[in-house]
């Protein structure tokens, strides 16, 4: 690797020396590429650095744009807060998404500019929805085990019908928990987890049941009011 400096500019380079006579230069994915016959020296390169200088600059900051430029998809609900989603394309192999700042990026490798991304970015969001659903229901069941002084014997977070949140075997004692629940912010998680906790002494909802919500949750109707639409 060699580096071209002045006051204004740093352009760095590889060289790439050929049998052949021409010496060219290519900026593939913002790198500086400099192809030259074996018998030139570095000395010599440098100079038509020098002189490409302003066109090599040029096609450096297009590539830096292209690459800083968002598409917007819309907006999704993490934790109770909505996120704008922003789609970049990048020179990149594998797709990547990030909370950033309060936005969600998508980087997709340059190669799917030419393919319907729908698909790539609905796996995508799951992905992040099953991330956060993980650590969020790990942290209320912790916080709900210590309140109750029970837990179940297992439990699950997965994907399931979008009218339904959580369900409880009180049998097996297993907690089954959607990932969509990354949607909600902490309070309602935390309601849904202790109502599941509940479900492993009361398997329907008897008077025992709401008593034992109530007394850890008084304000347990306006989460109740939220989730009014799901099964749980």
């Amino acid at each position: 690797m060699s580096i071209f400096k002045n006051k204004t500019s740093v352009i760095s380079y590889s060289i790439n020396k050929e049998m052949g006579s021409d010496l060219y230069i290519s900026v593939d994915g913002g790198e500086v590429v400099v192809n030259a016959p074996w018998y030139l020296s570095r000395k010599q390169i440098q100079t038509v650095i020098e002189e490409k200088k302003q066109w090599i600059l040029s096609k450096i900051k297009e590539y830096q744009q292209a690459n800083n430029s968002s598409i917007n998809k819309g907006t999704i609900c993490i934790l109770g807060a909505t996120h704008q989603v922003r789609l970049y394309y990048k020179n990149t192999k594998t797709p990547s998404i990030n909370i950033v700042k309060g936005n969600i990026d998508v980087v997709l490798p340059n190669a799917y500019k030419k393919v319907e991304t729908s698909e790539v970015l609905k796996i995508l969001m799951e992905k992040l929805y099953q991330k956060v659903a993980e650590q969020e229901v790990e942290r209320a069941m912790e916080k709900t085990r210590l309140l109750l002084g029970i837990a179940p014997e297992d439990y699950e977070i997965q994907k399931l019908n979008p009218e339904i949140l959580a369900s409880c075997s009180k049998e097996d004692k297993k907690i089954v928990i959607s990932s969509e629940i990354a949607k909600f912010d902490r309070n309602v998680i935390d309601y849904l987890i202790l109502h599941e906790f509940c479900h492993l002494t009361y398997k329907i909802h008897t008077k025992n049941f709401w008593k034992i919500v109530e007394k850890y949750m008084p304000h347990y109707e306006k989460y109740e009011a939220i989730l009014k639409n799901f099964s749980y």
